[in-house]
This record gives structure tokens, C-alpha cells and sequence, in this order.
């Protein structure tokens, strides 16, 4: 069964605190929890107010359609403006 990882490097530039910056990133992970049945975690930085790393995996019968669901993520999250994706890697498990 193939499985995809997912980990992208945000910068929130108007963050003000980690409060503001933990408000903002429970809404961004819920709405992705929804709109794409993925799992979400913030992974690095927790202890920054403006950067975070967030790792998302995806598990399909079909590879094609975790690759497809890594832009279609990707796009969502770039759309957020409160949000700037920095970079991002994939990592696909056939």
C-alpha cells in the first residue's frame, strides 16, 4: 500500500505570539484534516511564533493519487494568507 510524507516549511509573517501562531495553525490542520483525510503534526519549531513545520501523510491504494494530493496540498496552504510555505519535500513508500 503506498504511502506518502509530506513536510513543509511555513513562515507566518504577520504572527504575533505563539499563541497567534498555534490559533492560526489548528485552523489551517482542520480545515486539511477535512477537505483531504490526511494526518497532520507540527513537527519542528514549535517553540518559534513565526515558523513551523508541519508533516502530513497520506496512505492510498494508488501512488499517483498521493502525488496528486502533495499539490493539490500544497496549493491549498498557499492560498492562506496568513501563511507562507518556505519549502517543502515529499517522500513517497511504494
Amino acid at each position: 500500500m503506498p504511502v506518502g510524507l509530506l513536510v513543509i516549511d511555513c513562515l507566518f509573517e504577520n504572527g504575533l505570539s505563539l499563541k497567534d501562531k498555534r490559533r492560526i495553525l489548528l485552523s489551517i490542520t482542520r480545515r486539511l484534516r477535512d477537505n483531504f483525510n490526511i494526518s497532520v503534526a507540527e513537527t519542528k519549531h514549535q517553540d518559534l511564533w513565526q515558523r513551523s513545520e508541519l508533516s502530513i501523510a497520506l496512505v492510498n491504494t494508488d501512488y499517483k493519487l498521493i502525488e496528486r494530493n502533495y499539490e493539490r496540498i500544497i496549493e491549498f496552504i498557499s492560498k492562506d494568507r496568513r501563511i507562507t510555505v518556505l519549502n517543502y519535500e515529499t517522500t513517497s513508500l511504494y
